[in-house]
């Protein structure tokens, strides 16, 4: 990459980086943020502990937010590794285009992915995602580099890289193995006879340097085993179109996740597919495919064998090629003097598409369960109990009415100013802890709903709060309470 090309991408990874810390405390914390954000809040053998008996993520991320809470930042602060994460994860796909593809490529991709809605989202959101995807394409680029001319800190830096991303996130792993193999395969027939030469050496030698990746991953690999053990949580989804179609636009121009393809998605689409047909053709292009293409199959492979609670965002590690290959294309346009101007044209639509599902994503791509919690501190005594239907419920509300520090005394039997029992839908557990001549107060939100719940406390005040993942709460006032237990059955 020239010098020029340089600069141009630190003026993309600065842009990224200022889309990505804008309205950074604009919403507040999700239930899985919640969640990371109170345990890395425990001493260090407690978190370890959480993590190990949880088994869904890898412990790195939560190591590094348990430092960077140390020094108790605020919650926007708390999110500014994400942010670099995701910044990196720009910086690092633009320059493995560049030096695989060309510099225009590398650049174009590099302005996709600042843009793309759901890499902006995950880049600030307190979870592993972001980190997962950096050292995923971190390592990837140190592969290519490593094989470009071997050297003993080039190998140590491929090692630590390839590592890292097996501590971050299980399925950037797999994304790994799959694109590395790929890149290595390719560069075996290489026109470039170093570079061929330096591949083919790698891949006999590649089962040490797997046996070492799995050596340096032993104290994780029981937690991992145990979790490949344990039942699955709910029946696998099958494939439906429906869930493509939604998978399709996530990975497009979608604020939201569930929102359908569009025509706008469709056409970034066939740019990517036009991109896949080229890189299949194009020395240097083709682990890309194989990194989509066989990324997403394998990962919903996996879904399908272990299920676990579907959400689109499990397919990240396959999804972050998606703008590499739509990137071909224009790329092609671009260099091009007769067809410079329609790829310029059909650049800028594209980013202004992008931008778009952007600015929905910033209007009301996340929750803010705040709203719900100062409307409580507001017309709510501390005295009143407040109720919740489930344990969701109960746990992001606690977090912004109580305070981070609530599940840690929950655990430890210390009372907090603000009393909130879950009543897992059980109405007689409410009647017999409401106590009489006592106004109240119930949280209907989150999962699981419970219907026969839900109709008994139609007859209360009613305060809608969609923000906060739709929640509705009820104010029990005393006067309307039922007649007693065997009422409300």
């Amino acid at each position: 990459m020239s010098r020029r090309s340089g600069l141009i991408l630190a003026g993309i990874a600065a842009a990224a980086a200022g889309i990505r810390i804008y309205r950074l405390d604009h919403f507040s914390l999700g239930l899985d943020e919640i969640l990371q954000a109170y345990w890395t809040r425990l001493a260090w053998t407690d978190l370890l502990r959480e993590l190990r008996l949880d088994a869904v993520h890898p412990p790195l991320d939560y190591l590094i937010d348990r430092l960077v809470g140390g020094l108790h930042p605020s919650e926007a602060l708390s999110k500014l590794p994400a942010v670099s994460w995701g910044v990196g994860t720009v910086a690092a796909l633009g320059a493995l285009i560049a030096r695989r593809v060309g510099s225009t490529a590398g650049l174009v991709a590099a302005g996709l992915l600042a843009v793309a809605p759901f890499h902006v989202h995950y880049s600030q959101e307190f979870r592993p995602y972001s980190l997962g995807l950096f050292f995923l394409v971190l390592s990837l680029l140190a592969l290519d580099r490593f094989l470009e001319r071997p050297s003993a800190i080039r190998l140590a830096a491929l090692f630590l890289a390839s590592l890292a991303t097996a501590y971050s996130l299980y399925l950037a792993a797999f994304a790994l193995a799959i694109a590395g193999a790929a890149l290595v395969l390719e560069d075996c027939f290489a026109e470039d006879s170093s570079r061929r030469r330096s591949a083919r050496r790698f891949l006999v030698a590649s089962p040490l340097f797997l046996l070492a990746l799995w050596l340096a991953y032993l104290p994780w690999w029981p937690v991992l085993m145990e979790a490949m053990r344990r039942p699955p949580p709910i029946p696998a989804q099958p494939p439906t179109l429906r869930r493509l179609d939604t998978t399709l636009s996530f990975f497009a121009f979608a604020s939201l996740e569930g929102d359908p393809l569009r025509w706008r998605g469709a056409l970034y689409w066939g740019l990517a597919v036009a991109g896949l047909l080229a890189a299949v053709r194009r020395p240097g292009a083709r682990f890309l495919a194989a990194w989509a293409v066989a990324g997403f199959a394998v990962i919903e492979l996996l879904g399908q064998l272990h299920p676990h609670y579907y959400a689109t965002r499990r397919f990240l590690p396959a999804g972050i090629a998606v703008p590499a290959l739509a990137a071909i294309p224009l790329a092609g346009l671009l260099r091009r003097p007769v067809t410079r101007i329609a790829g310029a044209a059909l650049l800028a639509c594209v980013l202004v598409l992008e931008a778009r599902g952007l600015a929905g994503y910033f209007r009301e791509g996340r929750c803010d369960w705040r709203t719900l919690a100062d409307f409580l501190r507001t017309h709510a005594a501390p005295s009143e109990r407040v109720f919740t239907e489930n344990q969701y419920a109960q746990l992001c509300l606690a977090y912004y009415l109580v305070g981070p520090g609530w599940l840690h005394g929950a655990l430890h039997g210390q009372h907090a100013i603000w009393d909130l029992p879950n009543l897992e839908g059980e109405i007689v557990r409410l009647n017999w802890s409401w106590k009489p001549g006592k106004r109240a107060w119930l949280v209907l939100a989150g999962e699981p709903h419970h219907p026969k719940l839900r109709e008994w406390a139609e007859a209360f005040p009613t305060f809608s709060f969609p923000l906060a993942e739709h929640a509705v709460l009820h104010r029990l006032d005393p006067e309307l309470r039922p007649g007693g237990w065997l009422a409300a059955r």
